[in-house]
């Protein structure tokens, strides 16, 4: 798909592409590509968009695949360093916490970290699911989840 290469390209060299989101919230439907629309999104967040339709579809598409949902904490991590986002926002990443991929839930942990530290939201689930991520046999993981707790 050349326009998703093409705002993929303009994203990178961090270009507001706030323009674009109506088609990626018609992507994220679709069903087309998953991947690069959730990555788009996320991108998006950290380059600071501060539309709160990015926080919508970001959401919306969580569950999808495994891939997408690492973009999806992601995602929602660079915008609670924006100041954008909820305590619904924790409790999907809370959900995220649990998996049983290391990569996704050390992203969860660090998106979680960044709502405690930037926003100060906090949860109980949350706060318990990280104390026992400490001390994950993944080294990623437990350091996701040390540095969240420090936040």
């Amino acid at each position: 798909m050349t326009w998703l290469s093409d705002l993929e390209e303009d994203l990178r060299a961090k270009v507001d592409r706030t323009d674009a989101l109506d088609e990626l919230f018609q992507l994220s439907f679709s069903g087309e590509d998953p991947e690069r629309v959730s990555w788009c999104l996320g991108k998006m967040a950290q380059n600071k968009c501060q539309d709160m339709r990015v926080l919508t579809i970001l959401i919306s598409m969580m569950g999808t695949s495994p891939e997408v949902d690492e973009n999806v904490a992601w995602g929602l991590g660079e915008l609670a360093g924006s100041g954008m986002g909820d305590d619904a926002s924790v409790d999907f990443l809370r959900r995220m916490l649990s998996s049983d991929i290391d990569s996704l839930r050390a992203t969860a942990a660090w998106a979680v970290g960044r709502y405690r530290g930037r926003m100060d939201i906090r949860d109980a689930g949350s706060e318990r699911l990280l104390e026992e991520m400490v001390d994950d046999p993944s080294p990623l993981v437990s350091m996701a989840a040390k540095n969240a707790l420090e936040q």
